[in-house]
């Protein structure tokens, strides 16, 4: 998973079971494909000390100008914005489920990443999305009128309400 932490627009990659050199590499050109036009080209990637993260995903980003900064040893705070979406994704999708492989566990993860993206309100946004593109003072007040949505993913384990404007 990345997360740019000041919008907290996540990825998320493709799961594997034995993650290699040439996995890293379609990993990071996914993901620096997937930079919206606009935004600043990614510099630096913070990452923890996993023993998976060495030598090979370090030459992927290096590949795509990126250079990966390591976090010292027991730091959890400084990597506070992928830990907490770690946490959300099992609490609000993946402890709902049994995972049936890769390819079940890649449809798991890209719905919720996209809800997480485009629907779901962060607080340190000012309860906007991370995809909303918009200032919170650019943004209308709450809609106090209308008839109330209830929209579903993966089979109603995630809603999220929206109120039409009267």
């Amino acid at each position: 998973m990345f997360v740019h932490p000041k919008t907290r627009r996540a990825f998320v990659s493709s799961s594997t079971t034995n993650p290699d050199q040439r996995w890293y590499e379609g990993v990071v050109a996914d993901f620096a494909a997937s930079v919206p036009a606009g935004m600043p080209q990614l510099r630096l990637v913070a990452r923890d000390r996993d023993s998976k993260y060495g030598a090979g995903f370090d030459g992927a980003l290096a590949g795509h100008g990126m250079k990966a900064v390591q976090l010292p040893f027991r730091s959890p705070n400084l990597n506070a914005h992928v830990e907490r979406l770690i946490q959300s994704v099992r609490h609000e999708c993946l402890d709902h489920f049994i995972v049936m492989g890769t390819g079940h566990m890649d449809y798991l993860l890209a719905e919720y990443i996209d809800y997480h993206n485009r629907q779901r309100p962060h607080s340190s946004l000012d309860f906007a999305t991370p995809m909303s593109g918009m200032a919170p003072e650019a943004r209308a007040g709450p809609v106090v009128a209308g008839t109330i949505r209830r929209h579903e993913r993966l089979g109603g384990v995630i809603k999220h309400y929206t109120r039409t404007a009267a």
